[in-house]
Parts: C-alpha cells; structure tokens; sequence
C-alpha cells in the first residue's frame, strides 16, 4: 500500500497492556529505541497484536516535537534522541531530518522556530511523539 505519511517505522512489539477501551502498544525500532502507541482495544484484537509480532508505526512530520538542550521533564512517553542530519527550508516550514541510529524521523516545524531554536545539522535533538498520534498498521 502506497501512504502519503512521513514516517513509517518497522518496529516488533514487544509489549500489549489491554486496557478497558485503549491498548498500549510497545515496540522497539531496529536500533533498539522504544516508542509507544495507543489505540483501540478493537484495533489491538483486529491486528491481532502481540509480543514478537513485526508491525509499521506511521505517523505524520507535523506531530513531531522538536526540542533541543533537554532541560525540561516532560509527560510525553516518546521522547527519541537522535542528530539532525538534515534541514529542508521553505517558504513558512523547516523539515527536519533527525537520524535515530538506523532510523530516520522527519518533524514539520514552523520555519521560525526552527530560527529560535537555532537548529543546524549535526544537532543533538529530541523528538517527541504523543502515543495518540502513532497508527499501528501490520502487514496482510
């Protein structure tokens, strides 16, 4: 299936906690990384989830946070560090590439906060992924 998402992620579940309406979803990136989805108890049951199985995390540019000198604490359970290896200006946004290991994430951000943040490649960065923008697909 062809999507239009920036980040599509190959990752293994490694843990399925079933909640009363949400299930959270735990998977380790190739490298090791951990991120977390949340979604449906139905869509957990539907693709039939479970430890060891291989799943795609997608979700879009625009709901990746960028922080850099982490100094803050904060509630936000996917918190990946990784280097900008590229920066991609236009006209209002600055595309962001940030190398996790052997992963890539791609964040949208505002051009002018990419300038107050003074971002440049070979930062060391933060991406932040709320687990309710995360879609969990498996292959059929």
């Amino acid at each position: 299936m062809s999507i239009s998402v920036r980040n599509r992620l190959d990752v293994e579940i490694s843990n399925v906690k079933t909640g009363a309406i949400n299930s959270l979803i735990t998977a380790k990136l190739k490298s090791g990384e951990i991120l977390k989805a949340t979604i449906s108890v139905s869509s957990e049951k539907n693709l039939e989830l479970k430890s060891g199985k291989k799943a795609i995390f997608l979700f879009e540019a625009s709901n990746v946070v960028v922080a850099k000198d982490g100094n803050l604490k904060l509630s936000a359970t996917n918190q990946i560090s990784g280097t900008i290896s590229k920066i991609i200006d236009t006209a209002t946004n600055s595309k962001i590439i940030i190398d996790i290991k052997d992963d890539q994430i791609s964040a949208l951000i505002t051009k002018s906060s990419c300038k107050k943040l003074a971002l440049k490649t070979g930062d060391k960065v933060t991406a932040i992924i709320k687990t309710s923008q995360i879609i969990v697909g498996v292959k059929v």
